[in-house]
């Protein structure tokens, strides 16, 4: 009989020789993109029940019309007992990976030093065990430029942020190879019938200002974008079942906690506006409007059936700089074009704010703030994406979708800003008058889950001035 020194003998010499080869390995794989996906709660996606399968599609920003290409769609489950070790819930991406690459070489075109973009990752949980299918998103953002060594992130999702259905048909792949394996899986497609993207830059506005009355002081107003900070531009999902059968869809709506691209940015503006006079600031970018439908696939993405679920992605995938990073844009006496305004005025409430006395001046944050709270101020200045598509897609995209907004904002180590404001000067050099001014803010129509917050945000920070 073996004695019980020999058994741990053998024993240690399996562990240490394990040790070093999943060391082995794990060195001398190529250097690739990591994403563990885990739970609200930090537990590995794979591990939330016995029998589980975690289907994900990655789609990566891109400065051109495609907006997103997808980089990985595949599958993850919990090996067995022999890799003890791992959860199985990274997905692995190889920077040569020639999905990839591609996405590398577009951002170097548009901005050769590199820039903080993003990759939109979708995740379907499929509990066999209890029955259940839930939904997840989030976003990982990376440095174009800085994409040379492992990206190593360990990402928390929200599989309880929107609500669950019953597994009703097979849905076990038996594979969890990437693209074009023999299996039945959940993906995201746009629906460019109702979406909209420019073939170009456009100018977007990004503060509007109406000094309504001929009994008015002068007004003064201004943007402050500083490379001190980094500038995120925020990214909006809404979520909702059969949006384009309906002319009034109820959504779910997700803002500030995501952006698609950040970076140190100049742009300073302002405008002086005498009583009864509009002025507007904007900057040169490239909006888009994505309305997409969740599809349940067999064998190949050209072989789906709708679900019925669908969503809506505004954001920001390039912006117009010149020199080291100053966004190109200005200012203009007058408001944007009249249907754009229109769709402006269609999907905004206008709220109380504040009363400026002679000299008074207040920033933006805190605008935003007194008119729809302190959460909305999280949220920073909203770009009125969703009055740009519903304006200038040809009626691609319908008017419920007026409402939707994008934000702007400076993150530091501490918090989240918003550099502007707004100043009363009464009167000045014989013009205006030496009177109070009511500032009302434009916020939307929809309510936004910010944070841990809903509340109702701006949109394209149009103040009147009364």
């Amino acid at each position: 009989m073996v004695s019980k020194r020999i058994m741990g003998a053998l024993f240690l010499t399996f562990l240490v020789s394990g040790t070093m080869g999943i060391y082995l390995a794990n060195a001398l794989q190529p250097p690739a993109i990591q994403i563990a996906l885990v739970d609200e709660k930090g537990r590995p996606l794979t591990e939330i029940s016995e029998n589980v399968e975690v289907q994900v599609q990655i789609d990566a920003l891109v400065p051109t019309g495609e907006v997103y290409r997808t980089i990985f769609l595949g599958s993850l489950e919990k090996p067995t007992w022999l890799k003890f070790w791992d959860s199985g819930n990274t997905v692995k991406i190889p920077l040569s990976d020639e999905k990839f690459q591609s996405v590398l070489d577009e951002w170097k075109r548009a901005c050769p030093k590199g820039i903080g973009s993003s990759l939109m990752i979708s995740v379907w949980v499929l509990d066999h065990e209890n029955r259940k299918l839930y939904r997840g998103f989030t976003v990982v953002n990376y440095n174009t430029a800085e994409v040379s060594k492992d990206i190593k992130k360990t990402v928390k999702i929200n599989m309880h942020k929107l609500p669950s259905s019953p597994i009703t048909v097979s849905t076990k792949s038996g594979d969890v190879t990437p693209l074009g394996s023999n299996r039945q899986f959940y993906y995201w497609k746009t629906d460019w019938s109702l979406s909209w993207r420019p073939s170009d830059y456009i100018k977007v506005p990004v503060l509007i200002v109406d000094n309504k009355y001929s009994s008015s002081g002068i007004v003064n107003a201004w943007i402050d974008i500083i490379k001190e900070y980094y500038t995120r531009f925020g990214l909006t999902v809404a979520y909702g079942y059969k949006i384009s059968e309906k002319s009034t869809p109820s959504l779910d709506i997700y803002g500030n906690d995501f952006y698609t691209m950040a970076g140190r940015y100049y742009f300073s503006r302002s405008i002086l506006l005498a009583p009864n006079e509009k002025g507007y600031i904007y900057i040169y970018a490239k909006p888009y409007h994505l309305h997409q439908k969740e599809y349940y696939c067999t064998a190949s993405i050209h072989n789906c059936v709708p679900t019925g679920e669908e969503r809506i992605q505004e954001g920001i995938n390039d912006i117009e700089t010149i020199g080291e990073n100053d966004i190109v844009g200005g200012s203009r006496n007058g408001l944007p074009d009249s249907e754009i305004m229109n769709w402006i005025y269609s999907g905004t409430d206008m709220n109380y704010a504040t009363i400026l006395g002679v000299g008074d001046s207040k920033s933006l944050a805190h605008l935003i703030s007194d008119a729809s709270g302190a959460c909305s101020a999280d949220f920073g200045v909203g770009i009125p994406i969703g009055a740009l598509a519903v304006a200038l897609s040809g009626g691609a995209v319908p008017p419920w979708a007026a409402g939707l907004s994008a934000g702007i904002h400076y993150t530091s180590s501490s918090s989240l800003n918003i550099y502007g404001g707004i100043q009363n000067y009464g009167e000045w050099n014989g013009v205006g008058q030496d009177i109070s001014e009511y500032i009302h803010l434009g916020i939307s129509t929809y309510t936004y889950h910010v944070g841990t917050c809903d509340t109702k945000v701006p949109i394209g920070i149009y103040i009147e001035s009364d």
